[in-house]
């Protein structure tokens, strides 16, 4: 009786960029001894620190092996000058609009969750570079405006998506390859951007993503 009761332990899936995000800055402040906000102040620019940024960087290369990607070619034992400064990541993805367009579709075909479902290219793609602008707006916020804020490129994406007869899976699928394909163009243009910002860009977009998704299933489900 008690075995049928108990509720299986949550688990969450160590693969899951969200996951694996969400505590950086904590993750480095307790191995150095510092506080969060100051690892913080480091990743946005506001302070310089060798020994956390070379934690930075480490940090982000293990994320991006974990998720499949390569390697950051960043040197640990040399630390980027103060002085770089290149682009940020929303433009450098606003830029790169056809190459997102392409990679997407490309993962869509090979993924086997997403191909159960057959769209044309057009039909797959029609939501997705909205809903890649609609992240790049959501992660110029701070992060409470990021939580109040009404993503509706995800509202409709959520209502096409089930009129179209995905599953949640799938659904929730489209949302890691749209990650997926923004932290590309971080890796495919990393020697232009501007290093210092580049964790609080990719997590600033991480929780937008996550907004979105969340919404996208709330209006999923409500149709269901």
């Amino acid at each position: 009786m008690y075995a049928a009761n108990r509720k299986p332990a949550r688990k969450s899936s160590p693969l899951s960029p969200q996951a694996l995000y969400r505590g950086l800055y904590m993750r480095i402040a307790r191995k150095l001894g510092v506080d969060p906000s100051y690892v913080s102040r480091v990743a946005r620019g506001q302070r310089h620190s060798a020994i956390i940024g070379k934690a930075l960087h480490r940090e982000l290369d293990q994320i991006t092996r974990r998720l499949g990607g390569t390697s950051f070619p960043v040197s640990a034992s040399r630390p980027v000058p103060r002085r770089h400064q290149g682009q940020r990541l929303r433009l450098l993805v606003k830029g790169n609009r056809g190459w997102i367009r392409r990679e997407w579709l490309r993962r869509c075909e090979a993924d086997p969750i997403l191909r159960r479902f057959p769209l044309s290219p057009q039909k797959r793609l029609s939501p997705i570079l909205r809903l890649v602008e609609e992240a790049l707006k959501l992660s110029q916020f701070p992060a409470r405006g990021i939580k109040t804020s009404a993503p509706r490129a995800a509202e409709q994406h959520g209502r096409l998506r089930h009129a179209q007869g995905y599953s949640v899976n799938a659904l929730v699928e489209e949302y890691n390859l749209v990650r997926s394909c923004i932290t590309g163009v971080a890796e495919k243009h990393f020697e232009q951007m501007d290093d210092h910002l580049l964790f609080h860009d990719l997590s600033q977009v991480g929780k937008a993503i996550d907004l979105q998704m969340q919404s996208a299933l709330r209006h999923f489900l409500h149709r269901a």
